[in-house]
């Protein structure tokens, strides 16, 4: 069967109508798709999306320049929407990372989108598939919302305002019916006391004239002159007196300077009192230096060995580190001791125990009063400072401060216990080279151990 001419020519014409409009369709999708133009993906965080879709536009600066391909649901109450976008290549020179994504309507009640505001020159471009700021929608059911909040609250205050004002102007009517009863009830009384104002001028009056005239003892005072004469007699013997007083005071000054004078009998008492000091301090110091002989005389000087040392005040922190307090089979037994657990200071910042540190004092005493009362007592003071003088001088400070405390609560003789300022280096402590706080260290002989046995250095770290 043969078709005719005409019919096939509709036929064709019909056909290539069909491909050209689905060609241009094609086209126009793709375009909005961007299936014919390179892209980028964009991301943005949301708590809500307020109805926001799948395929809504995306603006950049104003730009149709994308729309939104994926929204990611949320694992949990406290996280957010992921929107995934694709944008345009070209309009990605002014997406940077400090640019921001909100939701916005399109028109009052139209379509949501999504608007990519340009960021700053300073941030870097954005990468693809990177994340910028989203900034939370707001929709006109809130703006609504919030508008009826705030006429409810207003009307509430108006309300109140109302009471209080008639309340108000109540109490100012109330205020003026009682100033007027008051004004009413005074009235009576402010005319009885201008009567009584009157009386009173009127005698006071009376009074001025009896006293002109002399009458009355006020009036003979005024106008009787014998008694002014027996008043400045009067004066004239009190001021004799006062000058007799003077007088006996300075015969009395005379007589004290006379007692203290070079040839009065204070001076001389003086004299003799200062001699007999002098005496007694050249006394004290033959004493002294009879006492230092005899620590070095070979008949002695084997009891002041076994006492331990000849004068710890005389032992000098070289002589200390180079153990000569360890002569003679003594052996030192040492407490370590921080400074954060003995001191803490006062206003004027100056150091002083703490009641753990006066614990740990006597924990650590506890352990020492085993031994023979004459063992040789070190208080070894250490502080980290800047500087060789700083240490020195908080070093001493704090073993001054444990070695008193000792002395008094313990009832030991100063004698025995000694002060070490140590500085910062500690060879052998907790921490390693250096302490800060303080040690006690008790030097003990061999000979008061129960069994006889090499003794190592003790050790017990009070962190």
């Amino acid at each position: 069967m043969t078709i005719p001419r005409a019919r096939a020519i509709g036929v064709g014409a019909f056909v290539i109508g069909g491909l050209v409009l689905f060609s241009v369709g094609l086209f126009l999708i793709g375009d909005r798709r961007m299936f014919f133009r390179k892209t980028f993906d964009v991301r943005s965080q949301f708590s809500r999306i307020s109805g926001l879709q799948t395929g809504a536009k995306v603006r950049v600066a104003g730009l149709d320049a994308g729309e939104v391909t994926e929204i990611h649901v949320p694992v949990g109450p406290s996280a957010k929407f992921v929107v995934v976008m694709k944008v345009r290549e070209d309009v990605r020179p002014i997406i940077r990372t400090d640019s921001v994504a909100s939701i916005q309507n399109d028109g009052l009640v139209g379509n949501k989108f999504v608007q990519i505001e340009a960021g700053t020159d300073a941030a870097p471009v954005v990468a693809d598939k990177g994340t910028i700021r989203g900034e939370e929608p707001f929709d006109f059911a809130d703006l609504l919302q919030k508008m009826s909040e705030t006429i409810d609250v207003v009307n509430d205050t108006i309300g109140s305002v109302r009471t209080e004002l008639e309340e108000a102007l109540a109490a100012v009517t109330d205020t003026a019916h009682s100033a007027q009863a008051v004004v009413r009830a005074a009235s009576t009384d402010v005319r009885a006391i201008a009567a009584s104002g009157r009386k009173a001028t009127t005698d006071i009056a009376t009074i001025v004239a009896n006293l002109k005239s002399g009458r009355g003892s006020v009036g003979k005072l005024l106008t009787d002159d014998a008694l002014y004469k027996q008043a400045r007699g009067i004066s004239d013997q009190a001021q004799k007196a006062v000058a007799n007083l003077r007088e006996a005071s300075e015969k009395a000054k005379d007589a004290i300077a006379d007692f203290r004078g070079e040839g009065g009998p204070m001076k001389g008492l003086t004299g003799n009192l200062s001699q007999t000091l002098e005496h007694a301090r050249d006394a004290m110091q033959d004493l002294a230096e009879n006492t230092e002989a005899l620590k070095h005389n070979f008949l002695f000087r084997g009891y002041f060995n076994r006492r331990g040392y000849f004068d710890l005040s005389g032992v000098s922190v070289q002589q200390y580190r180079s153990g000569l307090l360890e002569q003679a089979g003594r052996v030192p037994l040492r407490i370590w001791l921080q400074s954060s657990v003995l001191f803490t200071r006062d206003a004027t910042r100056k150091e002083m125990l703490t009641d753990v540190g006066r614990a740990r004092i006597g924990s650590a005493m506890s352990m020492f009063v085993r031994y023979p009362k004459d063992s040789p007592l070190v208080i070894e003071g250490y502080g980290v400072e800047a500087t060789g003088d700083q240490q020195f001088l908080l070093s001493r400070g704090r073993a001054t401060i444990v070695r008193d405390y000792v002395v008094s609560r313990f009832g030991l003789d100063p004698g025995v216990v000694a002060v070490m300022p140590m500085g910062a280096e500690a060879t052998g402590s907790p921490s390693g080279d250096t302490w800060d706080g303080v040690a006690l260290t008790l030097f003990v002989s061999k000979s008061a151990f129960a069994a006889p046995k090499a003794v190592a250095q003790g050790l017990i770290d009070h962190k």
